[in-house]
């Protein structure tokens, strides 16, 4: 490993090459050379275990790009954009580039080191034989056992911890995608630009959104050239790593977990610009937040539209109902949480005349049944396919009655909604009648009434620092198979965390089991945790950006998310 404290003898020594450290690397590794390759810089450009080639490959080999290789070959490079803002020990690197200063920092900070503290890295200086030796080793001990674990402070308040441990041992199959087409037109259109530049791809759609993918390869190359002939189209395209090795010990497994000082922040839900008949990004909706996580499940009804699944309260008004059998978190500004199972009633109560139970809470319905609209839901009621009738409330006092649908939520007031058969009870309120909203919640703890904001995921994997076996009705798939994980919690101190962690990734992170979740967090020091929807959703927003390898390439739209605000601040 480096020192970074030459000796005059080093500085006389025999330098290595480009291909020569190439061709020791990828032995290093244990792969081998794709068929029709025998070029040492040429295999390792195909085999992805190098970002770039900097120059021409019998020329010597820097430090710099030594240490960028080794890191990128570990499958690291997710981390190293993670790390480009960590301090580090030597007094030589204020020319490197973020990234450069992201790759040295995950060579510093792994186990095993391969850049050890000193005073001077000395980036551009060729590397001798004695040190490109110990580079491999520290790259074949890697793959025995790999841990990269950084703990940091951000802000006052917060604390970020990043763990990535194991690597991969077979090379995965490669794709590459453009995301983010409107229409199959239009990507049928950029597919038909790509054959033009020579590049086979292929049109599909995800979540009411179309996309182009390149072909699975066995070997880089092709996606570097799908990515290089996109970006001449103006567009970005991202990598997808599949493999065979998800259930491999030592599976690279890499997550995030963020600790939040209930003194110093308050959580709120974040909604959707939109409201909640919409789906938005997590960062679109955590402007203002100094960390956030996506939320729990969610519908998804069309293009960036959806609705939650299972209760959502917001400074007391409850703006979505809960789901049977899952668990909720609610908590308050004294720093009070409640872990509980709940169950929801609604009626909507006529003067002298008796009640009708509400359907639904801020959802867009079929067929005939009571709404109750908060302008939680978005600016506007829902345009009906039924006949509909709706009463306009301030407070409890009814101050319109509009036929129809698709009417303003003004600012301030809510709106019951009649929809089907049950419209003709609205003809014959008035305003200035009394209509009584009466929401009960049963099965909850006597802590339950003093919570003023909720939301809900499931199962509970931790209480009271135990890790649980229940599964409360997600499937086995859900629960046994790896995916990225979103969880939310409370430490034995009572500080809250956030917790994501990578999935679907060969190279970066397999994912984790839902019991493998509950253990990592056990050992951190949760006491409570509540599982959140995971998969495309699972994301993490940490200055101002999402920090974690999203596995659909991007920002998947979700129903809500929670966000971390300090106090004083962003009321």
């Amino acid at each position: 490993m480096f020192f970074f404290s030459p000796s005059p003898e080093a500085d006389a020594a025999a330098t290595v090459s480009r291909r020569e450290f190439l061709s020791q690397l990828l032995q290093a590794r244990g792969f081998p050379y794709p068929q029709g390759i025998s070029d040492p810089a040429d295999a390792a450009l195909q085999c992805d275990l190098i970002p770039f080639l900097p120059g021409a490959a019998g020329e010597s080999i820097t430090r710099k790009e030594a240490v960028i290789f080794a890191v990128h070959s570990l499958g690291l490079f997710h981390e190293a954009g993670m790390l480009q803002s960590q301090r580090l020990p030597f007094r030589d690197i204020g020319r490197l580039s973020p990234s450069e200063r992201g790759y040295l920092a995950a060579a510093y900070f792994m186990k095993p080191q391969i850049v050890k503290k000193g005073n001077s890295f000395q980036p551009g200086k060729k590397i001798t034989p004695a040190e490109a030796k110990d580079i491999f080793t520290a790259i074949r001990s890697a793959q025995k056992k790999l841990v990269l674990s950084v703990k940091y402070v951000p802000v006052k308040g917060i604390s970020v911890r990043i763990e990535r441990t194991g690597t991969y041992f077979s090379l995965p199959k490669w794709r590459a995608v453009v995301n983010g087409f409107d229409t199959r037109e239009d990507a049928g259109l950029f597919r038909d630009a790509l054959a033009g530049l020579g590049i086979e791809s292929t049109v599909d759609s995800q979540n009411y959104d179309w996309r182009v993918r390149s072909l699975f390869s066995d070997v880089y190359g092709p996606v570097r050239d799908f990515l290089k002939a996109s970006g001449s189209l103006g567009k970005k395209g991202v990598v997808f790593y599949s493999g065979n090795g998800w259930d491999a010990v030592n599976a690279p497994r890499c997550w995030i977990m963020v600790t939040i000082d209930p003194g110093m922040y308050d959580l709120r839900p974040l909604f959707p610009p939109a409201g909640l008949s919409a789906l938005a990004p997590l960062s679109v909706m955590a402007s203002g937040a100094d960390a956030a996580i996506n939320g729990g499940f969610y519908s998804i009804t069309g293009k960036e539209s959806g609705s939650p699944i299972g209760i959502l309260m917001d400074r007391g008004v409850l703006a979505s109902p809960p789901y049977r059998g899952r668990t909720i978190l609610g908590w308050n500004s004294r720093n009070k949480a409640s872990f509980e199972q709940l169950e929801w009633s609604g009626e909507v109560h006529f003067p002298g005349v008796g009640f009708m139970n509400i359907t639904a809470v801020n959802r867009n319905v079929r067929g005939d049944g009571v709404v109750f609209f908060t302008r939680h839901f978005g600016e506007k009621t829902p345009q009906p396919q039924v006949s509909a009738a709706e009463a306009v409330l301030d407070g409890n006092t009814c101050v319109e009655i509009r036929h129809g649908g698709g009417f303003p939520i003004p600012p301030g007031r809510s709106v019951v909604a009649f929809y089907g058969s049950v419209s003709r009870f609205a003809s014959d309120l008035s305003p200035g009648d009394q209509l009584d909203i009466v929401q009960k919640m049963q099965g909850g703890s006597p802590a339950w009434g003093s919570m003023t904001y909720a939301v809900q995921g499931g199962p509970l994997l931790v209480r009271k620092g135990d890790v649980l076996f229940e599964t409360e009705n997600l499937s086995d798939g859900v629960v046994s198979r790896r995916h990225p994980r979103t969880a939310i919690g409370l430490t034995g101190s009572g500080q809250w965390f956030f917790f994501v962690g990578d999935g679907r990734n060969a190279v970066h992170s397999v994912g984790f089991t839902l019991a493998e979740t509950a253990d990592i967090l056990k050992k951190n020091g949760a006491a409570y945790a509540l599982n959140l929807d995971g998969g495309g959703s699972s994301s993490i927003f940490l200055g101002g950006r999402v920090v974690n390898a999203l596995s659909d390439g991007r920002e998947r739209p979700v129903s809500y998310g929670i966000g971390a605000f300090r106090r004083g601040v962003n009321k």
